[in-house]
């Protein structure tokens, strides 16, 4: 892993700077961490179009992100979704609404003009709970690197937690848990 020279990178680790206040979570903000499906992993009772969908969306969330497109980015959340990031031994930062959209917008372009391009690599997708409206997800995967189109590393692995909610037909992240389990902004 390679060290970045802009501070504004590392901010989306920065705890006191982006807290903010938001509705109070029924989640509790930590790394996913005990496999605790509500139904048996291999039940039959679920929409396949449904699971198609949201695995459509945790990729298009990948796909936005790393190509700079904030606005498709911020169209897979409902407008009141709540984003909680955070790294190792440190506490969580939780963001909603119009901060949200801003640290995060500021984030990408940054990256977009850093000689930084980013890959979110999701591999690992398990379905927890399921209902016609709601689903609870893990997700699991690398981050990698490419600095100046030259040389490559992965930073760290990704440890993601979602809750989704079907929104007129289309479903759309209301939640939003970002624990990867290395820093990746950290100097090596």
């Amino acid at each position: 892993m390679r060290a970045t020279n802009s501070s504004a990178l590392r901010l989306a680790l920065a705890v006191p700077l982006m807290c903010i206040a938001v509705p109070a979570l029924a989640q509790t903000p930590a790394p996913f961490s005990d496999y605790a499906p509500a139904v048996p992993a291999g039940q039959t009772k679920f929409s396949v179009a449904d699971r198609a969908a949201i695995a459509n969306v945790i990729q298009a969330y990948a796909l936005a992100y790393d190509s700079y497109s904030a606005d498709a980015w911020f169209d897979l959340f409902t407008p009141d979704a709540v984003f909680v990031v955070g790294a190792p031994g440190g506490v969580p930062v939780v963001q909603s609404g119009d901060a949200f959209r801003k640290f995060w917008r500021d984030r990408l372009t940054t990256f977009k003009t850093s000689g930084n391009q980013r890959r979110h690599v999701m591999s690992n997708i398990t379905f927890l709970d399921q209902t016609n409206t709601t689903a609870h997800v893990s997700i699991v995967g690398l981050l990698t690197n490419v600095k100046d189109a030259k040389t490559f590393s992965v930073l760290t692995s990704l440890n993601y937690e979602a809750w989704f909610e079907k929104v007129g037909g289309v479903w759309k992240i209301k939640t939003w848990h970002d624990f990867p389990e290395s820093n990746p902004e950290a100097p090596k």
